[in-house]
């Protein structure tokens, strides 16, 4: 395969995934958004964390040592500061930074 149709392959892409991320805001910049758009832009932080908790406690073996407290110290602590300054990134940075000082220097 020659490289100009590499080349005018990845052009395409980028044009059709550029248009997909522009058309939107260019049809629908003069409308207000709905309710339930509002609803999901209000809540969507607050989704993904309980989506990133289930997704961090599915494989933990609740029988075996350390039993998942490194898992519940990371959960109660992204909870706490999401809670206190309802900043999703926060919490989920002190919160990974946390469960991994656990899991590589405590709990070993």
């Amino acid at each position: 395969m020659q490289s100009s149709y590499l080349i005018a392959g990845i052009i395409i892409a980028a044009i059709a995934t550029y248009l997909t991320r522009v058309i939107p805001f260019v049809f629908f910049a003069k409308r207000e958004p709905s309710p339930l758009i509002r609803y999901i832009e209000w809540n969507m932080p607050l989704m993904i964390m309980v989506i990133l908790v289930f997704y961090a406690l599915k494989d933990v073996k609740w029988n075996e040592y350390p039993f998942g407290i490194a898992e519940i110290i990371g959960v109660l602590i992204a909870i706490f500061i999401h809670v206190k300054f309802n900043n999703a990134l926060l919490s989920i940075i002190i919160s990974t930074i946390t469960y991994m000082f656990l899991i590589q220097k405590v709990f070993i």
